[in-house]
């Protein structure tokens, strides 16, 4: 089976280099990254690049930033005042913190519920919301970025293709890979979701 077709669940392993040739991130083979293709679970470059590929198969692909996180948007850089980040607890360089903001409020609030997080189709003028990475930490306020870590970078990928399977209903059903079943101790589990987080 290759990947010639949409609706299919894709495990790969890789490692994400800059343009300097730095390595910014790796996923092993024993813990392979798994999405599903044709679901935007992945940046549009790299979806593109894996169709074709079979099972074993390993290649490499530099996805330009306009296939990737889009370029560097200074406006989602924000400085909010410290008081209005109270409820969050302890706050430190490269904290995420996934948030909105009313129109008519500077106040900033995290979801409590995940369907009040911002949806442009749905609330294209009510709210800014995204994830923001605490940048600085000044006396009174915090410097805030909401941009991709990638954003404006040119990305390599080597990758190797894993395994190719079936979705379940489920997940054909909620667009995103199931769980995994898999015995993992918790802190594994943590790393395996983050770096699934950081494609979607």
């Amino acid at each position: 089976m290759d990947i010639m077709q949409n609706k299919l669940k894709i495990s790969v392993s890789y490692t994400l280099k800059d343009n300097n040739g730095r390595i910014i991130e790796e996923v092993p083979e024993n813990h392979p990254f798994i999405y599903l293709q044709g679901f935007d679970n992945i940046i549009q470059g790299l979806e593109d690049a894996i169709k074709g590929k079979n099972v074993g198969d390993s290649f490499s692909v530099t996805v330009p930033f306009e296939k990737g996180y889009g370029a560097y948007n200074k406006e989602l850089v924000l400085e909010v005042p410290k008081k209005e980040l109270t409820d969050i607890g302890e706050l430190w360089l490269g904290l995420e913190l996934e948030m909105f903001q009313e129109e008519d409020s500077q106040e900033f609030h995290i979801p409590e519920y995940p369907e009040q997080i911002y949806n442009p189709k749905e609330f294209p003028l009510e709210r800014e919301a995204g994830v923001y990475t605490v940048k600085e930490i000044k006396k009174d306020s915090v410097v805030l970025d909401g941009n991709h870590p990638f954003a404006g970078m040119d990305l390599l990928f080597d990758i190797r293709v894993i395994g190719i399977e079936e979705p379940s209903f489920s997940e054909l059903e909620n667009g995103v890979p199931d769980e995994d079943d898999e015995d993992f101790d918790e802190e594994e589990q943590d790393d395996k979701n983050d770096h699934r987080r950081r494609w979607f």
